[in-house]
């Protein structure tokens, strides 16, 4: 669907420079990146708000790099919505639709409002909705110039967290009816709950990609490394108390994990912070709910204490103390049970 091929702008102190991305239209690609690596440049690149210096930009099929904004069909949403100030929830949605008959014009202003779930605000103006609201209604507006590709600079970041599981819900469920989005975020929840496919930025420089589970496990960058400092991140279904692991190569049947309280059936992440997983050298007999036996693979010296990975078909990463590592004589290919409570397995959708 989107294709950038050695993509390069350069500015006075700052140059951003063989860009190479493909992003399919099945695709939720998350853009990583600290402040200043280039990711929101990127995004007006391939909107055509900034043109390259060298390279070329393809939306579905068709060289987009020198076409002009309006042409290019990309909807870039940024953190703070666009929307007029004057107009209402209905105005704002109908302005990119002015092309059409009324009737048609009218009946695609519902359809966006019902889809967005802002259609009882229809004749209000933006100065009363809340942050959530605006993001929606800016949505709703982007999506009405029926553009190929979503282009978001961290679209969640002004919207208060209540809000966020929701618009996190609406975002999936366009991408999953076939709209691809590029996505910017600082935010780890909101990358993992989203993201298809992770690129990471840094100092002008796409240095790392791929899923979110080969960026957390095997980072290329001390920003990667530092994104999130856990490695326990699972694909997951949950049904209601339980969550199935996605199925490993290496084992016939997915893993079960009991969980704290009841959730609604349906894919998820599942998140287990390596603080809370315990390691046991016999069958445990503690008060966790979830105890797996399997093999230390590797340990890794940390500045208080050691993390110890237990592969069983899948990997649990671990971070014990100094104290605990010599009491327990752990070393590579010992034997062990990895062990955590139910409320350590955090649902992330």
């Amino acid at each position: 669907m989107l294709e950038i091929s050695d993509l390069s702008k350069i500015f006075r102190r700052f140059s951003l420079s063989g860009i190479n991305l493909k992003i399919g239209r099945d695709d939720y690609y998350v853009l990583l990146g600290e402040s200043g690596a280039g990711k929101s440049v990127l995004l007006e690149l391939i909107a055509g708000i900034i043109r390259p210096d060298s390279g070329r930009i393809f939306l579905g099929g068709k060289d987009i790099t020198h076409i002009p904004v309006e042409k290019r069909r990309t909807g870039l949403m940024f953190q703070s919505p666009a929307v007029f100030p004057h107009m209402t929830v209905s105005g704002n949605i109908a302005y990119p639709l002015h092309g059409l008959p009324g009737r048609v014009k009218e009946a695609k202003v519902q359809e966006l409002a019902a889809q967005m779930g802002i259609t009882h605000l229809s004749e209000e103006r933006p100065a009363k909705l809340s942050g959530g609201e605006l993001q929606r209604l800016a949505l709703a507006r982007t999506l009405a110039s029926e553009p190929l590709m979503l282009l978001l600079d961290e679209p969640l970041s002004s919207v208060d967290t209540p809000m966020k599981a929701s618009l996190r819900g609406l975002l999936r469920n366009l991408n999953q009816q076939g709209m691809p989005v590029l996505h910017v975020t600082h935010d780890f929840e909101e990358a993992i709950a989203l993201a298809t496919h992770i690129a990471v930025m840094e100092n002008g420089k796409i240095i790392q990609t791929g899923t979110p589970e080969e960026i957390i496990r095997q980072p290329k960058s001390g920003f990667a490394a530092g994104f999130t400092g856990e490695k326990n991140f699972f694909r997951a279904r949950v049904y209601g108390m339980y969550a199935m692991l996605e199925i490993s190569e290496y084992l016939r049947e997915p893993l079960r994990i009991r969980l704290e309280e009841l959730h609604g059936d349906g894919p998820a992440s599942i998140l287990i912070r390596s603080g809370r997983i315990l390691i046991a050298t016999t069958a445990p007999d503690l008060s966790t709910t979830n105890n797996f036996p399997g093999k230390i693979s590797s340990i890794s010296p940390l500045r208080d204490g050691y993390e110890v990975c237990i592969e069983n078909g899948y990997r649990f990463y671990a971070r014990i103390t100094a104290e605990s590592f010599e009491r327990m004589h752990l070393t590579p290919g010992k034997e062990v049970w990895a062990c955590f409570k139910a409320s350590a397995a955090e649902i992330i959708r």
